[in-house]
């Protein structure tokens, strides 16, 4: 018993043990989350480094509260500041129940349960800080001296504990309250959008890899209800994103295609949005059958027209590819590149690029389109540096972004449709998912879904590439595309002009390729660039970025048409830029159904004057389209009030050597055709 009275009050006693062993687990699942978040082929529900933060916080608590009972009743050292102490105990006790609150809320137990032992070492600090207090107290009534210390047996012993004791607490306060604050301002603000935005669509549990996991995909569908699931004939508008993009980047665009009597959905992606993080690492492959499964359980029966935004349109070529294509009657590509980094490179005239295609292109291109996954494909690197960056950047913000770091990012949206939605689309940019999403889908090198598609490729269509020189490669569409549903509810015109091979598609799948005209544009002036080496980057960006729209519409199938989004409409009232799927969403909404469902004559007939005024206005901040004698096809106007003198769509050159407009404004300048030249 008199062993035990002397163990009281000590690291030694019940509470000090406890907390011990309280300690040594925030360490090890500290290490633990460190591994877990680096550890690949697993299901991913969170981030991990939610629970890292936490367990390294809780691992600091511990140490300090180990530190207070010590100098409690020690005889060589001295508790200083115990009030201060006190109150510290007492801010991250209100801390503890903050972070369970907030992440119980979304439902995240784990980070919820390794918060709330937070309170155990908060109130040890608290309690045996105010008993150190009160024994100072009575030892000065009995004249002791606060600061003794009796067993120190030299001068250097006692100066490494005055060091310790007056040193460690405010090392350790400003880490614990600095690290504390940003866990809890992400804790409450999580749980506070988790309040404000519901999820607005259908979670439905998807599997892959042979059915061996599963996870819940977010399907997101405006005008689309029991009437349109029993009849099962009006096709369906399914939207993918750009990269990095949630669903509500495209919810305007939904709406406006349903506000034109057209049921349409969009689709989070792995991470994105409101879907989980799924299987990683992520194959492009699982990935399209992950959203065929979510069309399918949701469900939706219907004919479907894909929207693919950016890299969205990627992903929709992987689907027609690997997926259901069968239901597919229709796709429109909005700004989508094959690789926009290789794209970019290879137009710098990058020799490193140029041989890693041609790698790619030996391994990956075959006669048998029924190929399929990415086993085959070689780790190829197009730009070292430049996917190291990007990786280690989208890491780096996956890492930091359980503490709130990522808050002030992504804020600026100028001109975004529906503006009431403004907030709760930023919010899904602020919580631990999204850049771990970006992480995942980049997947260190941002080219495996692009590679992943190489292995579709057919001889016909990388015959007509060859013949045009043109360094890409991608697969056409499935000529037994919309099969499912018999011939195609579209009106397209074919293009005019024949292969100079074999056909690069036997598809007949209509296909829209509407790209921002500005992005073609080479005028410095107009870009905003003053410096004359940006301004030659930029203008052999601008040709590769035509030319590619051009080869698209030659190869993915025989009823494609190019179309450029030019002039100002009354929605934004400004000239087409990249971000015209969020700024004009009505707007391209009614383009799109009129485009790929060709129903009104009339449309058609207003669409031709409208291109007819603007084709002769000169400076207005219009673009004439890349044809000598072009047809002019304008979109059906959302808002019925253009701005004056301004076109909304031209129908663009389908030659592979586009001519040069004369305008100041013209996509392609002369000197675009000596790099044409130099590079044929």
């Amino acid at each position: 018993m008199a062993m035990w009275q002397l163990r009281k009050h000590t690291v030694f006693s019940i509470p000090g043990i406890g907390l011990i062993l309280l300690t040594i687990a925030y360490g090890i699942a500290f290490f633990a989350y460190i591994g877990v978040a680096s550890n690949r082929d697993r299901i991913v529900r969170g981030n991990d480094f939610a629970d890292m933060w936490i367990s390294l916080l809780g691992l600091a608590l511990g140490i300090q509260a180990l530190f207070v009972i010590s100098a409690y009743r020690s005889p060589n050292r001295y508790l200083f500041w115990a009030v201060l102490w006190m109150a510290y105990g007492a801010v991250m006790g209100v801390f503890a129940i903050c972070v369970c609150a907030g992440y119980a809320t979304v439902g995240d137990g784990s980070a919820a349960t390794w918060g709330v032992f937070w309170l155990a070492s908060s109130v040890a600090i608290v309690v045996y800080a105010a008993k150190a207090r009160r024994g100072y107290m009575v030892d000065r009534i009995m004249g002791i001296p606060e600061y003794h210390p009796r067993l120190a047996d030299s001068r250097g012993a006692e100066l490494a504990y005055g060091i310790l004791d007056k040193v460690f607490p405010w090392i350790t306060w400003v880490f614990g309250l600095f690290f504390g604050i940003l866990v809890v301002i992400q804790a409450l603000c999580l749980a506070n959008d988790h309040r404000l935005y519901k999820v607005p669509g259908q979670l439905v549990p998807v599997q892959t890899h042979n059915g061996d996991y599963w996870y819940k995909m977010h399907v997101w569908c405006y005008g689309y209800g029991e009437k349109e699931q029993k009849e099962a004939t009006k096709p369906v508008f399914i939207l993918l994103a750009d990269f990095g993009m949630p669903s509500t980047s495209m919810m305007g665009l939904a709406q406006g295609i349903a506000d034109n009597g057209y049921p349409a959905c969009i689709i989070d992606r792995p991470g994105y949005g409101w879907s989980e993080p799924g299987y990683w690492d992520q194959d492009p492959v699982d990935v399209v059958k992950s959203i065929n499964q979510a069309l399918t359980k949701y469900p939706i029966n219907n004919p479907i027209i894909f929207v693919g935004w950016g890299e969205g349109g990627v992903w929709t070529q992987m689907y027609m590819q690997a997926a259901d294509y069968s239901r597919v009657i229709g796709v429109v590509l909005l700004d989508t590149y094959p690789n926009q980094e290789i794209l970019q490179t290879f137009a710098l005239n990058r020799t490193t690029t140029l041989q890693n295609l041609r790698q790619l292109r030996s391994a990956s291109v075959t006669d048998d389109s029924s190929s399929s996954g990415s086993d085959k494909i070689p780790a190829v690197h197009f730009d070292k540096e430049l996917e190291k960056k990007a990786s280690k950047m989208f890491s780096d913000w996956r890492a930091v972004s359980p503490i709130a770091l990522h808050r002030a990012r992504n804020n600026a949206w100028p001109g975004f449709q529906p503006q009431e939605s403004l907030n709760m689309h930023r919010s899904l940019f602020r919580n631990n998912q999204y850049y771990q999403a970006k992480y995942f889908e980049y997947g260190g090198t941002g080219a495996k879904l692009y590679q992943t598609l190489l292995n579709y490729v057919v001889s016909n269509t990388d015959a007509v590439l060859v013949y045009h020189h043109w360094p890409l490669r991608w697969p056409s569409f499935r000529q037994e595309s919309g099969s499912a549903f018999g011939s195609s509810q579209a009106s397209l015109r074919r293009r005019d002009d024949s292969a100079p091979t074999a056909p690069a598609s036997n598809s007949q799948l209509p296909v829209i390729i509407l790209a921002s005209g500005k992005q073609f544009n080479s005028d410095c002036g107009v870009q905003g660039i003053g410096v004359a080496e940006e301004c030659t980057m930029w203008q052999a960006f601008a040709w590769f970025y035509y030319r590619q729209q051009v080869e698209y519409q030659q190869t993915l199938s025989q009823n494609a048409a190019f179309l450029m989004c030019t002039g100002a409409v009354g929605e934004d009232n400004r000239p087409c830029d990249t971000d015209f799927v969020w700024r004009r969403p009505k707007w391209l909404a009614s383009a799109i159904v009129g485009k790929i469902i060709g129903q009104t004559a009339s449309s058609t007939s207003a669409s031709s004057s409208v291109s007819s005024e603007s084709s002769t206005s000169s400076g207005s901040g219009s673009e004439t389209s890349a044809s000598a004698s072009p047809t002019d096809v304008a979109g059906s106007e959302a808002n019925p009030e253009p701005s004056s003198g301004s076109q909304d769509i031209t129908r663009a050159s389908s030659s592979p050597e586009p001519t040069v407009p004369s305008s100041s404004e013209s996509p392609l300048p002369s000197a675009a055709q000596d790099d044409a030249a130099a590079f044929a």
